[in-house]
């Protein structure tokens, strides 16, 4: 489910022709006690992996696995219009993930967001096969 929301809230933040600084987790319990977690980051991304690895992160480090959640929230603030700042170590491999973010927005527009997830988003169902609930 974090996979799917970050994928969304990123095509989305992309549409805007926007980037990001601040993430921001929201983790609500049975009990509807509701924690909120946020990171910044150095530079703005619109990436997905970026995004997507921000949110585990904050998940990890701040769910009790003792207790069943609710709702699980993302939120993008922070945010700009490009001008992001390259890792000029890191230009090729980021140039590879912008085009490949590219590819997938297109194939997204064309066929449906729910028809083109990345794997983290997609569930077995009981027979083990993958599915997707959106």
């Amino acid at each position: 489910m974090l996979s799917h929301l970050s994928q969304k809230a990123s095509k989305r933040l992309r549409e805007a022709g926007l980037a990001t600084r601040t993430l921001t987790l929201t983790i609500r319990y049975a009990g509807f006690e509701t924690h909120t977690r946020s990171k910044t980051l150095g530079e703005p991304t619109r990436l997905d992996s970026d995004i997507f690895a921000v949110f585990q992160e904050l998940f990890r480090a701040h769910r009790d696995v003792g207790r069943k959640i609710r709702l699980l929230g993302v939120s993008l603030g922070g945010l700009t219009h490009g001008g992001e700042q390259l890792d000029l170590l890191d230009a090729e491999r980021r140039a590879k993930l912008e085009k490949l973010t590219r590819a997938t927005d297109h194939l997204r527009d064309r066929f449906g967001f729910g028809k083109v997830q990345f794997g983290g988003s997609l569930r077995r169902d009981e027979a083990g096969h993958d599915r997707d609930d959106s």
